[in-house]
């Protein structure tokens, strides 16, 4: 950028065209589809558990699946749109808000096949919904979200690129790259569980909140390394290596930074026997910060 772009005023029209306005119009709309399809598919009222229950485990749970909407329809809006299709023809125009709204409620279809998985294959040794309504289980409420986010990354990084002339074909292409990130997603989790000193599902059950806040920012950690190889390459063969390295590099590139940290705390009995979430907070967000080094580096 250079010294006159900085007083650049031919931009600024685009900013009161009603192109762009279409498309959000069609973000509105299909957080409203999410918000529906969420309701359809889940056992409580949602309204019911945020007003007069004051469910803050809903509330959690529910605040990562409109983060992870919005991650969806933020990853197809921010394809390469050309407003000059408004220009060229209503045609155009037309079927570039088509596949934007399609390529959405294929997203969304994605995180809610995911969010099954994810409730049965994560936590398994117990059942998500009960702890959610009838303990009011903020911990599962945080892992849940962290999930929502973590798939969400995943999902707009396979939907993310050019299209080709053949919509199946990329749909199909989206699936498997959908797929295998979620597969890795999950033997993530699985790794993280193993890994870790203490019973994260026995923690996470007796309402420990910190394992629940360590756990799910780890999940959306996971989702960021996977979606940044995902944007970058095109083979899922180099998606399944990076997965192997990755899953020794992210451990043990954790352990120094928790290290260098707080090298006078344990973070795991801080955790586990202090529940406390301050730790559990700086344990999580490291995760973040070398899942951004290591995607970017590779």
């Amino acid at each position: 950028m250079n010294f006159k772009e900085l007083f650049d005023p031919s931009h600024i029209p685009l900013i009161f065209d009603a192109y762009p306005l279409t498309f959000l119009a069609i973000g509105i709309a299909m957080l409203w589809v999410a918000k529906t399809l969420n309701d359809l598919t889940t056992p409580y009222d949602l309204a019911d558990e945020l007003t007069k229950k004051d469910n803050k485990a809903i509330a959690v749970s529910f605040s990562g699946y409109l983060l992870a909407t919005g991650i969806l329809i933020w990853g197809v809006l921010r394809q390469d749109i050309d407003p000059e299709l408004a220009k060229s023809g209503d045609q155009l125009y037309q079927i570039d808000l088509m596949q934007s709204a399609l390529w959405a409620l294929f997203g969304i279809a994605l995180l809610q096949f995911a969010r099954v998985a994810n409730d049965c294959l994560i936590l398994p040794k117990f059942g998500n919904m009960k702890e959610l309504i009838r303990d009011q289980n903020v911990g599962t409420g945080i892992v849940q979200a962290g999930s929502y986010v973590g798939t969400a990354l995943i999902i707009q990084a396979a939907t993310f690129g050019k299209s080709s002339e053949n919509l199946s074909q990329d749909i199909l292409v989206t699936f498997a790259y959908f797929l295998i990130g979620q597969i890795a997603f999950i033997a993530f989790a699985w790794i993280y569980q193993k890994i870790t000193p203490y019973d994260l599902h026995a923690e996470i059950e007796k309402d420990n909140a910190a394992a629940g806040i360590g756990f799910g920012l780890t999940l959306v950690a996971i989702g960021m390394l996977l979606s940044s190889f995902i944007l970058k390459h095109e083979s899922l063969i180099g998606l399944i290596v990076w997965f192997l390295i990755a899953a020794i590099l992210m451990p043990l590139c954790r352990f120094c930074t928790d290290r260098l940290l707080l090298p006078h705390a344990k973070l795991n009995d801080e955790i586990s026997q202090d529940r406390n979430w301050g730790a559990a907070l700086i344990e999580g967000t490291s995760a973040i910060t070398i899942a951004l080094i290591l995607g970017t580096l590779f």
